[in-house]
């Protein structure tokens, strides 16, 4: 077992984390238009669309359903970032995909001019994505390193069953249930 992993599942042991997703409008560029955060005990301590400045292009609608029509009375970002600050501060934050989640945090307060929040500093940050493809062990000679699964293949390795559906929140509680059966606590 890697240093990695060794260290997240002795924090989701702990029960000292929250679990953070998002919603976005593109993959490369773009911003959030939907963010959840739960806590270590499977409760929602955050979940909200949010208003995008530039927009949700058609591809991001298919993938997760969210059409500008949908966040038109949500808030934007500079409303949204002040409220998830104290929650992710000092915490341990909980991806499926850390790297992806935490650029888009940057990319959506780019987008309002805002200023650079240095979202690795605040808080430590786990990649669950990274710790499962440890524990599910494709290993990838030519980049020596483990493959990356999808979120859908962690949740059946653990037996969890998965809707199907892109939503903030429900990848939020689906990686939570995740992170509890790598951890050992359900």
């Amino acid at each position: 077992m890697s240093e990695m992993l060794g260290k997240l599942i002795e924090v989701i042991q702990m029960g000292d984390f929250v679990v953070l997703d998002t919603e976005t409008t593109g993959l490369l560029v773009g911003e959030v238009c939907e963010i959840a955060i739960v806590a270590a005990n499977g409760s929602v301590a955050y979940q909200s669309m949010v208003r995008p400045r530039n927009g949700i292009p058609l591809d991001a609608t298919r993938i997760h359903g969210i059409e500008d029509a949908h966040v038109v009375n949500a808030p934007t970002w500079p409303e949204v970032q002040p409220a998830i600050l104290p929650l992710l501060t000092g915490a341990h934050v909980l991806v499926y995909n850390a790297t992806y989640d935490r650029k888009m945090l940057h990319q959506s307060a780019e987008a309002w001019d805002m200023p650079k929040t240095d979202w690795k500093t605040l808080g430590s940050w786990h990649c669950l994505m990274e710790a499962f493809a440890e524990v599910y062990g494709d290993w990838n000679h030519y980049h020596q390193s483990y493959r990356w699964q999808p979120l859908h293949r962690a949740a059946s390795h653990y037996h969890i069953d998965f809707p199907g559906e892109h939503s903030a929140i429900g990848d939020a509680k689906m990686a939570w249930r995740v992170a509890c059966r790598m951890g050992g606590l359900e």
